[in-house]
Protein backbone atom coordinates (compact mmCIF):
# COMPACT_ATOMS: atom_id res chain seq x y z
CA UNK A 1 0.00 0.00 0.00
CA UNK A 2 1.28 3.41 -0.82
CA UNK A 3 0.66 6.77 0.88
CA UNK A 4 -2.22 7.71 -1.46
CA UNK A 5 -4.14 4.64 -0.35
CA UNK A 6 -3.24 4.99 3.34
CA UNK A 7 -3.99 8.74 3.64
CA UNK A 8 -7.81 8.43 3.35
CA UNK A 9 -7.78 5.45 5.73
CA UNK A 10 -5.69 7.34 8.31
CA UNK A 11 -7.89 10.42 7.89
CA UNK A 12 -11.10 8.45 8.38
CA UNK A 13 -9.70 6.67 11.46
CA UNK A 14 -8.67 10.03 12.96
CA UNK A 15 -12.10 11.52 12.12
CA UNK A 16 -13.99 8.62 13.68
CA UNK A 17 -11.72 8.81 16.75
CA UNK A 18 -12.43 12.54 17.04
CA UNK A 19 -16.17 11.96 16.76
CA UNK A 20 -16.07 9.28 19.46
CA UNK A 21 -13.99 11.57 21.68
CA UNK A 22 -16.44 14.47 21.24
CA UNK A 23 -19.39 12.18 21.97
CA UNK A 24 -17.66 11.19 25.21
CA UNK A 25 -17.16 14.84 26.16
CA UNK A 26 -20.82 15.65 25.51
CA UNK A 27 -21.95 12.59 27.45
CA UNK A 28 -19.85 13.78 30.38
CA UNK A 29 -21.44 17.25 30.18
CA UNK A 30 -24.91 15.72 30.15
CA UNK A 31 -23.98 13.63 33.20
CA UNK A 32 -22.78 16.76 35.01
CA UNK A 33 -26.06 18.52 34.20
CA UNK A 34 -27.98 15.56 35.53
CA UNK A 35 -26.10 15.72 38.84
CA UNK A 36 -26.74 19.46 39.04
CA UNK A 37 -30.46 18.93 38.59
CA UNK A 38 -30.54 16.35 41.37
CA UNK A 39 -28.60 18.67 43.65
CA UNK A 40 -31.05 21.50 42.95
CA UNK A 41 -34.03 19.23 43.64
CA UNK A 42 -32.46 18.23 46.94
CA UNK A 43 -31.86 21.89 47.79
CA UNK A 44 -35.51 22.70 47.03
CA UNK A 45 -36.63 19.84 49.29
CA UNK A 46 -34.37 21.09 52.07
CA UNK A 47 -35.74 24.61 51.62
CA UNK A 48 -39.31 23.30 51.81
CA UNK A 49 -38.57 21.40 55.01
CA UNK A 50 -36.94 24.47 56.55
CA UNK A 51 -39.90 26.63 55.56
CA UNK A 52 -42.29 24.07 57.05
CA UNK A 53 -40.33 24.05 60.32
CA UNK A 54 -40.42 27.85 60.48
CA UNK A 55 -44.15 27.83 59.76
CA UNK A 56 -44.76 25.30 62.53
CA UNK A 57 -42.68 27.34 64.98
CA UNK A 58 -44.62 30.49 64.08
CA UNK A 59 -47.91 28.67 64.63
CA UNK A 60 -46.73 27.47 68.04
CA UNK A 61 -45.66 30.99 68.98
CA UNK A 62 -48.97 32.36 67.73
CA UNK A 63 -50.87 29.93 69.95
CA UNK A 64 -48.65 30.74 72.94
CA UNK A 65 -49.22 34.47 72.47
CA UNK A 66 -52.97 33.96 72.20
CA UNK A 67 -52.94 31.99 75.48
CA UNK A 68 -50.88 34.76 77.10
CA UNK A 69 -53.41 37.33 75.91
CA UNK A 70 -56.21 35.31 77.46
CA UNK A 71 -54.28 35.02 80.73
CA UNK A 72 -53.60 38.77 80.80
CA UNK A 73 -57.25 39.46 80.07
CA UNK A 74 -58.31 37.12 82.91
CA UNK A 75 -55.84 38.77 85.29
CA UNK A 76 -57.16 42.22 84.34
CA UNK A 77 -60.72 41.09 84.95
CA UNK A 78 -59.83 39.69 88.39
CA UNK A 79 -57.93 42.85 89.28
CA UNK A 80 -60.89 44.99 88.20
CA UNK A 81 -63.22 42.89 90.36
CA UNK A 82 -60.98 43.16 93.41
CA UNK A 83 -60.57 46.91 92.97
CA UNK A 84 -64.35 47.39 92.72
CA UNK A 85 -64.97 45.42 95.88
Amino acid sequence: MNFQQLAPLIGSVISIGGIIFKMGQHAEKIDVLNITVHAQEKKVDINHSIINKIHNDINILKNDVSYMKEDVHDINNKLDKTVRN
